[in-house]
């Protein structure tokens, strides 16, 4: 993890339309950590990492931090898939 950056994370299943519907669904909700934000707060939208599937939670986790920049308008989707189980990671990064 990048020193001095907090990151939010979400998760979902669908498909790319389903995770950006979810997250302005998301963007309505207050932060889980109680201090009066809203999550994804200042990000305008969610853009897919790359055309790349994971197939696993970890790398793509591992991924998405290095990606993710304070600086980015947006947040960032990675796809995970594995046998039985589709879903999205959402991350967003903050300056701490």
């Amino acid at each position: 993890m990048q020193s001095g950056i907090r990151f939010e994370v979400n998760v979902c299943g669908g498909d790319f339309a389903h995770v950006q519907a979810s997250f302005q669904e998301w963007r309505r909700q207050p932060d889980f950590d109680g201090r009066g934000r809203w999550m994804f707060e200042g990000k305008s939208g969610v853009r897919r990492l790359d055309p790349a599937v994971f197939d696993n939670t970890k790398a793509a986790r591992l991924a998405l931090e290095r990606q993710c920049g304070p600086q980015d308008p947006y947040a960032l989707a990675a796809h995970v898939s594995k046998p039985g189980r589709t879903l999205w990671i959402v991350m967003a990064a903050y300056g701490a």
